[in-house]
């Protein structure tokens, strides 16, 4: 068998339709949750609401690598971040695999204190 085929073969298919929601709101330097617990191995709608007026990043690049993404071109800085314009959403899927925690920062206002942690039990 060709190595692309083993590797399609060898690739997780995950259930986006069982995804369950998680919410992040992003107001003017910080985020409601700034603790975000997942499960490993479940998949999950994180839905990024930035109901600030200025523009937010969701940056954790840790927790991203740790994950499976349904969508990686929703990312921005080389799949490190999700940057939400004042007013708008976000919507991403995504399965984390590895347990651990990771550290969760706004690029632009980490120095105003928008920042937290993220938990993969």
């Amino acid at each position: 068998m060709p190595a692309a085929l083993l590797l399609l073969a060898a690739a997780p298919v995950v259930d986006w339709t069982t995804a369950r929601p998680m919410t992040v709101v992003m107001v003017d330097d910080r985020f409601e949750p700034d603790h975000l617990t997942f499960q490993h191995g479940v998949p999950y709608r994180l839905h990024l609401d930035n109901r600030g007026k200025d523009l937010h990043e969701f940056t954790a690049p840790e927790f991203f690598a740790a994950a499976t993404v349904r969508d990686p071109k929703q990312f921005a800085n080389g799949r490190t971040e999700v940057v939400v314009q004042p007013g708008e959403s976000a919507d991403v899927f995504l399965e984390p695999l590895k347990a651990g925690i990771y550290h969760l920062t706004c690029a632009d206002h980490d120095w105003d204190g928008m920042v937290g942690d993220i938990t993969i039990k």
